[in-house]
């Protein structure tokens, strides 16, 4: 009992003596020091992803500043699909700009402007050169290739491609697709997995459940297949 009372003693007094370490700054430079949790300010540097995995979440209230040389290299070699999001260990609220992005495990609340972004959460107003890959995506979405969340997408798509896992709101672009789709679906391609609730409008619509209107110049789903409309 005596031991088991003296490991409690020191782990709580080192507990203690890292948080009082942490600091909350105006400015800080990225990859944030360990001692930085909270910037109320700017943030400049290589970028939060840098940031090293196993310590407390770093937030930013204010402005996000990444200019990344590395962004061809990650451009030709990363693939979004195989990195790992299990939590958050970055979130900015409110303007977020880089030569680059983030990769997984971070948040976005607000406007960030990017070449590509592969997040946990993006909530607001983005635009990436590329592609704008999250497990939560809310607000409007601008891509040049694509858009894509893995489990929730509430809002404005637009990319060449969009996809979401369960959609409601509106799709733009060449192909989208989603499993459980509301809203309307604009595009050369409109596919919805399992149900569709609202109006797909393209060259090819399709969907496995119904509820709503199809048109475009072959629409399938589970009643029928028509051109020009379905039900």
């Amino acid at each position: 009992m005596k031991n088991l009372l003296i490991i409690l003693l020191v782990s709580v007094a080192a507990f203690g003596q890292h948080a009082d370490t942490l600091q909350t700054r105006l400015f800080a430079f990225t990859p944030v020091n360990w001692q930085v949790d909270k910037i109320n300010g700017v943030a400049v540097g290589l970028g939060l992803s840098l940031t090293i995995q196993d310590r407390d979440p770093v937030v930013v209230n204010g402005f996000n500043l990444e200019i990344n040389p590395l962004t061809p290299l990650i451009v030709l070699f990363l693939d979004p699909e195989r990195i790992g999001n299990d939590s958050i260990t970055a979130t900015v609220n409110g303007l977020h700009i880089s030569t680059g992005g983030f990769m997984r495990n971070a948040k976005l609340n607000g406007l960030g402007i990017s070449v590509y972004n592969i997040g946990m959460e993006s909530n607001g107003l983005s635009i990436t050169g590329l592609y704008n890959v999250s497990k939560v995506m809310n607000g409007l979405h601008i891509s040049g290739i694509a858009n894509s969340a893995e489990t929730t997408g509430r809002g404005l798509f637009i990319a060449g491609f969009n996809y979401a896992g369960d959609f409601g709101g509106m799709m733009l672009g060449g192909c989208n697709r989603a499993d459980y789709f509301k809203g309307v679906s604009l595009g050369v391609a409109n596919i919805s997995y399992k149900e569709m609730t609202g109006v797909q409008i393209g060259l090819f619509n399709r969907t496995k459940k119904c509820r709503g209107l199809q048109i475009g110049l072959w629409n399938i789903n589970e009643k029928r297949s028509l051109p020009f409309i379905n039900w």
